[in-house]
Parts: structure tokens; sequence; C-alpha cells
């Protein structure tokens, strides 16, 4: 009998391709939003701890000079955060549209198989029936011919 052969296999090997590269993706877009949101985390107690030393330091009494420096660098620490905000805000973005290309993908893969299924299961019906006349064939065959009440003269 035929072995079954589907005539969507590529196509299936191509949407399989395309679900790994959105799924690669969806998670590079994760650990882009983590990576953010541990520089957010990072920057903000940077900037708590620089805010700390400012107001001790204001406290014990500092030269102007020395005061505007470290409020100079406050300044850029929060500069760094607002980046950082900035930053993760984009990573969070670029999620939802990473999620659907991936969910898209699978769908779209999904579909392929069904075909696939459905042409296999159409194969095996007609292998059966190509089997089951093989066999009544065969059986006639054993009997020999039939004979009617017209035939038996």
């Amino acid at each position: 009998m035929r072995r079954f052969r589907s005539t969507l296999q590529a196509l299936l090997t191509v949407r399989q391709r395309q679900e790994r590269l959105a799924m690669e993706r969806y998670s590079e877009a994760l650990q882009a939003r983590q990576r953010a949101a541990t520089a957010l985390s990072t920057a903000d107690q940077i900037r708590v701890q620089a805010s700390e030393v400012l107001k001790q330091r204001l406290s014990t009494g500092i030269q102007a000079a020395e005061a505007m420096r470290e409020q100079s660098h406050y300044k850029v620490l929060e500069t760094r955060r607002d980046a950082a905000q900035h930053a993760l805000t984009v990573a969070e973005n670029a999620i939802p549209p990473a999620l659907k290309a991936m969910l898209t993908a699978r769908q779209q893969r999904e579909a392929v198989e069904e075909c696939i299924t459905r042409q296999r299961e159409r194969h095996q019906r007609d292998q059966q029936n190509q089997e089951r006349k093989l066999l009544d064939e065969l059986a006639l065959r054993r009997r020999g011919p039939v004979r009617t009440f017209a035939n038996s003269d």
C-alpha cells in the first residue's frame, strides 16, 4: 500500500519555523522588559541613596559649591531614572505585538496541521476502501464464478 505523503509538509515546515521565530521574539520582548524593570529599580535605588546622602550632607552644612555639585549629580541620576522609565515603557509596548504575532503564527501552524490530519484520514479511508475491494475480489476468485438460475442450464 502507498505510504502517506502530505502535499502540505513544506508549508508545515515553514509555519513551524515562523512560529518558533515568533516565540523567540516574544521571549526576547519579555526579557527586555525584565531587564528594563531591573534597570529602573536599580536607578531608583541609586537615586534614593543619593537623595539621602544629599539630605544628610546638607543638614551637616556643606559649602555652596559642593552642594551644587551634589545637586547636579542628583539631577543626572534623575535623568538616568527617567531614561530607564522610558526604556521600560518602550519594552512593555513591544510585548503585545510580539504576543499577537506568536498567537497568529500558532494558529497558522495549527490550521496547516488540521489540513494534514484531514489528508491523512482521507488517505487512510482510501487505503481501507482499496483493501476492502481487493479482499472482495480475492473472495470472489476463490469461490469461482457466481451461478444464477439463468446460467444453470
